[in-house]
């Protein structure tokens, strides 16, 4: 072997084997809690003539951090964004009674929060809470 070519495939030993370490895998951060830790949380059903603004409220509430749930649990996400359709399905037939006109906007913050949960899109469910914040408060502030 030529000088020139001993002394390359020596640096290149040295390099490769200088980035081999020990590894040490510290037991005490390294362990699952792998104890069954399930609740199961039942809310009551929400009732068709529940007050808006307080069904408004719930939803608004719900909304708030869906994008951070999102992000940490998509199944719990799902889980928020039902109860959210089910109160919005008690609100939207009292907004429809009694302005038509503003469902549509409702409907926009609701579909966002729908297409976040579903596809773990927490930017659509952080945007249609803004679009809800907006609605509700102009709404509330009208009637």
């Amino acid at each position: 072997m030529r000088p020139r070519a001993a002394g390359a495939t020596a640096l290149a030993a040295v390099l490769t084997l200088g980035a081999c370490g020990t590894t040490f895998v510290d037991e005490t951060i390294a362990t699952v809690d792998t104890s069954p830790d399930v609740t199961t949380t039942t809310l009551a059903p929400v009732a068709a003539d529940a007050p808006l603004d307080q069904l408004l409220v719930d939803i608004e509430t719900l909304m708030f951090d869906l994008d951070q749930v999102i992000i940490d649990d998509d199944v719990q996400a799902l889980v928020v964004y039902a109860r959210i359709d089910e109160l919005w399905g008690a609100a939207e037939p009292q907004i429809r009674s009694n302005d038509p006109d503003d469902v549509f906007n409702f409907e926009q913050a609701i579909a966002l929060a729908r297409t976040g949960a579903e596809r773990r899109r927490p930017a659509d469910a952080s945007k249609g809470y803004k679009i809800l914040n907006d609605v509700i408060d102009a709404y509330l502030d009208r009637a």
